[in-house]
């Protein structure tokens, strides 16, 4: 579904050049959720900016179902954001229209379809997220976690096969944060949609598929729940690239004193990094 490869993004920013992105790797199955965490500034917003057709990857490759997004011309890419993709913004507000309804919103983001049928569409997706009972409200009228849920319809409108949205429960407290990504996943499971989803969250993390985390605009590692002796745990893995490059978690760096060049061994099973400690050693 999803497939970078040596994504890197290069802005300008008060005539300095920023790289947000600097050879990242993601891979995402078709139907998968997987959730992106990472510190701020580690380059989360623009690889979802890049996956949305909003911008271009300065260079590697991005392909999104089978679409080639550095390729796509303008027309394509409107298809593209129509079609293919949903979109939830960090702030709720920037997915609705305030002068719309609730019902009108998630109407207006139907694009296909006959107009009884995006009617029904609508009302379904906003029962289904618990808006059932307010769709005349406009968005002034609902709180922060009614015009997440809102902001969320929108997206879904279209039946997207890929969603992504950023923080969408930033706003949001525990409860809320809570039940809100189990009413989502249910529907992302239910039409088979996948999605990437930016999140410091934990409660998001406990519902996705994988956890994968990037650090200084690279894919560092990953983790997901597996079960082992009955118990469901973490499970962190490295991720390697293609030319053989991993990121060590920064608290072994830090306890082990790395830095500069390493020791790298290799024995029958395994391969050890280690300190260089002297320059006889060397």
């Amino acid at each position: 579904m999803v497939l970078c490869e040596g994504l890197v993004h290069i802005y300008t920013a008060a005539d300095l050049e920023v790289v947000a992105l600097q050879g990242l790797d993601l891979e995402v199955a078709p139907g998968e959720v997987v959730a992106i965490a990472g510190r701020s500034g580690s380059g989360k917003t623009t690889l979802m900016n890049i996956l949305a057709g909003m911008e271009r990857p300065t260079a590697g490759s991005v392909w999104v179902d089978g679409r080639d997004l550095s390729r796509l011309g303008r027309a394509e890419q409107a298809r593209y954001r129509s079609e293919v993709v949903g979109y939830v913004l960090q702030h709720a507000m920037g997915n609705v229209a305030p002068y719309l309804s609730a019902l009108e919103n998630v109407q207006a983001a139907t694009v296909s379809g006959p107009a009884r049928d995006r009617g029904r569409r609508a009302a379904n997706l906003l029962a289904r997220l618990g808006l059932g009972d307010r769709p005349g409200a406009r968005p002034g009228s609902l709180t922060g976690h009614e015009n997440q849920r809102l902001a969320l319809a929108t997206a879904l409108a279209n039946r997207p096969r890929l969603l992504l949205a950023d923080e969408p429960t930033a706003e949001l407290d525990t409860a809320g944060a809570t039940q809100l990504m189990s009413d989502l996943t249910a529907i992302l499971r239910e039409e088979g949609t996948g999605a990437v989803i930016v999140t410091h969250d934990p409660q998001v993390e406990s519902v996705v598929d994988r956890v994968v985390m990037i650090r200084d605009g690279r894919t560092s590692s990953e983790r997901r729940w597996v079960e082992r002796e009955g118990e469901l745990i973490h499970d962190e893995l490295a991720i390697m690239d293609r030319a053989g490059r991993i990121q060590l978690p920064r608290a072994y760096v830090e306890r082990l004193g790395l830095g500069g060049r390493v020791r790298v061994h290799l024995d029958d099973d395994r391969i050890s990094i280690l300190p260089v400690e002297t320059d006889q050693d060397e």
